[in-house]
């Protein structure tokens, strides 16, 4: 497209090749102008129908979905008051239903995970049998319930021997006093020739004989009855439990028998 002969704006003379008037902004191209993507005919023709109706199906479909959520609302409230207002256990609404809080609603649905069918009544259809052994809520039975019982005896037998610690020979003449430190009953017997002793007492429930040992030149503190290993102690080491025997508060030990046999139990003193 070639320059009109007068610009149509100011009305100045002109070239046939000029492409602007020289005297007003007014321009002469051969080209027009491209247009910007708003005015492009194909997004005109398929892309503000593509928005518009999209948009449109987009808010049907968030409004059908509010309208559904209000529904089941609705329905869950209406199911609760009525459990309500008639006492009634929560049943199994499947797909987000209400969930029981009672004993019997909840044993329901335990009952249904089993059976495939919901009980609201709570009844167990499937009762676990106890064991034979069972007796009651945490309570195990460690005894058959034939056979024989325990013995029980009205009278303990204890016997044993008393060492001296160093020597490791037997001590004659040991005087042994058995207590019971619950009633304060007391009885006292002498080893023999060969550091023997044998006791028949009465039988003590839940509780054994405290034992003291006396004799001239022993101290009263004597080592821990049925200690094993002291025949093959070195004397070096027989003589420090003695030297640390002498440094401590006698305290007697206890003797209890298990059952009707006699208690075998050696004593080791320490000279002074």
């Amino acid at each position: 497209m070639s320059a009109p002969a007068k610009c149509p704006l100011c009305g100045t003379k002109l070239q046939p090749d000029w492409e602007s008037c020289p005297n007003c902004p007014m321009s002469f191209l051969d080209a027009p102008p491209e247009k910007g993507a708003l005015q492009n005919d194909t997004f005109r023709n398929f892309g503000i129908p593509i928005l518009f109706f999209g948009g449109l199906a987009y808010c049907i479909w968030a409004f059908s979905q509010y309208m559904w959520r209000t529904a089941e609302s609705g329905t869950k409230g209406a199911v609760v008051e009525t459990l309500k207002s008639t006492g009634q256990s929560s049943p199994l609404i499947k797909g987000g239903g209400v969930v029981p809080s009672d004993s019997a609603g909840i044993q329901g649905l335990v009952n249904e995970q089993r059976t495939g069918k919901y009980d609201p009544t709570g009844q167990d259809p499937m009762p676990e049998t106890k064991p034979a052994e069972e007796e009651g809520p945490g309570i195990v039975s460690v005894m058959p319930e034939k056979g024989p019982r325990p013995k029980v005896v009205a009278e303990w037998k204890m016997r044993g021997t008393i060492y001296d610690l160093i020597t490791l020979k037997p001590v004659p003449g040991v005087h042994m006093i058995f207590t019971d430190n619950e009633t304060n009953s007391k009885a006292q017997i002498k080893t023999d020739e060969l550091g023997r002793y044998r006791a028949i007492l009465p039988a003590l429930t839940g509780r054994g004989y405290l034992v003291t040992l006396s004799k001239t030149g022993y101290q009263k503190s004597y080592l821990d009855p049925g200690t094993e290993g002291v025949a093959d102690m070195t004397i070096e080491r027989r003589k420090e439990i003695v030297s640390e025997l002498s440094s401590l508060i006698a305290e007697p030990a206890a003797l209890q028998p298990n059952s009707g046999d006699p208690l075998v139990t050696d004593f080791h003193m320490a000279p002074k």
